[in-house]
């Protein structure tokens, strides 16, 4: 016996009030929409990654390509405000980091 075939027509199945059942797109549209005009601190984007922070300074921010595409200084694009000063903070629009980061997962890990 390869099946076997169970009718629940009749079936019914009650959510408690605090859950809903919304569709991936719509899911994934809210996720975009809680991130956006959001700041990630560097910490976060570590965290977000998994790496360290060698490797994402060495890796990533400070690889000149990609400093031209994400800096807000070098690119009308950008999404990272670099620090002014050693010691300083970066600055990260969320939403767009994790867009990027999703984006170019493959060009950034081939390294």
């Amino acid at each position: 016996m390869k099946e076997i075939k169970v009718d629940i027509s009749d079936l019914t199945i009650k959510l408690p009030p605090t859950h809903l059942i919304v569709s991936k797109e719509e899911y994934q549209t809210l996720q975009k929409q809680s991130s956006q005009g959001q700041y990630m601190t560097l910490n976060e984007v570590l965290e977000l990654l998994s790496v360290s922070r060698p490797w994402l300074l060495e890796n990533v921010l400070y690889r000149a390509d990609i400093r031209q595409e994400i800096d807000i200084d070098l690119s009308p694009n950008g999404f990272v405000k670099y620090p002014q000063n050693k010691g300083g903070r970066y600055y990260f629009l969320a939403s767009r980091t994790r867009e990027y980061f999703e984006k170019h997962f493959a060009q950034i890990f081939k390294v």
